[in-house]
């Protein structure tokens, strides 16, 4: 008889087919060895989101559809801003609808809402005031200006009152310069009459002698720049009366008086020299002028010049 191969399991060992009960007390699991550990993806935020999702419902149910009022709800960030301007419009209410004025012990967030208020920008480059069209701006003006809206923006002035400043100051500017500029033309006129008066016709030389004197010294620029200075009353140093009498006498008394026309010293010389055979030449051609007290007067004090010319050379 020939062997064949089995199917059957034992009796007493289950198949595979055949459902076993549980154990009523089954072994604890077996530790085992953790995963390799990985950074999980930082969630996306959501509550900020959430945040000004809640703020703009909040803003929508205030302004009640009506669009300016949401447009101003838009310039608070925070339900708490919003608060805070509620309560500054209540305390104007209190008030008799006259706004709160801003005193030492006004918190900041009192000073923000009132500058919101007024039109006061935070920054003070953006503060509004410039000089208007037509105005005659100086390098003074210009730094006043600068100081003025600082001033303007450091105490919380609005724009409206500041620009009304401003111009107040632009009326009272030009208004002055136009006095000083009235004064400077009567004091030149009363000035140049007077020396007219008083040298005759050697007023050209007189004057020649003062501005060659100062340009030797000064140079052209900075005898333009003295003769220039504006005095207290508006009028230039070039028409200073005493100014212009003491500069000529010394003038007088370096170059050689009335003769200095062109400040060309050697050219000077010529003309005196000029000067000199005109009169000698009367003793030919007029004896009884050449004698006289004027024409011995004008040689004396030619001589006198022509010395003092020829001993600076």
């Amino acid at each position: 008889m020939t062997d064949q191969p089995t199917t059957e399991a034992p009796a007493n060992q289950p198949t595979n087919v055949t459902p076993t009960a549980p154990n009523p007390n089954p072994p604890a699991p077996t530790a085992q060895a953790p995963a390799p550990t990985q950074t999980p993806p930082a969630p996306a935020p959501a509550a900020a989101p959430a945040a000004d999702a809640a703020l703009q419902s909040f803003r929508e149910q205030l302004a009640g559809g009506d669009a300016a009022m949401m447009k101003q709800l838009e310039r608070y960030k925070s339900a708490d801003d919003i608060s805070k301007a509620f309560r500054e419009g209540y305390k104007n209410a209190k008030n008799g609808g006259k706004q709160v004025e801003l005193t030492d012990k006004s918190t900041p967030e009192e000073v923000k809402a009132y500058r919101e208020a007024n039109g006061i920008p935070e920054d003070v480059t953006q503060y509004p005031g410039d000089f208007r069209q037509g105005f005659e701006v100086t390098d003074a003006d210009k730094a006043i200006l600068a100081d003025f809206k600082a001033a303007m923006h450091e105490r919380n002035v609005p724009p409206k009152v500041a620009a009304a400043a401003l111009d107040w100051y632009q009326d009272f500017a030009a208004t002055q310069a136009q006095e000083l500029n009235a004064q400077l033309a009567k004091v030149a006129g009363e000035t140049q009459n007077a020396l007219r008066t008083e040298w005759g016709g050697e007023y050209d030389g007189q004057i020649g002698a003062a501005q060659e004197l100062m340009k030797a010294h000064l140079g052209e620029d900075g005898f333009g720049s003295m003769m220039g200075l504006r005095l207290m009353d508006g009028s230039r140093l070039q028409d200073n009366l005493p100014f212009v009498k003491m500069m000529a006498t010394i003038g007088a008394d370096y170059y050689g008086g009335t003769a200095i026309l062109t400040g060309d010293i050697e050219a000077t010389g010529k003309t005196l020299e000029a000067q000199q055979q005109e009169l000698l030449a009367l003793r030919v051609s007029d004896p009884e002028k050449y004698k006289s007290d004027a024409v011995q007067s004008k040689l004396t004090k030619i001589y006198a010049q022509l010395e003092k010319i020829n001993a600076r050379k």
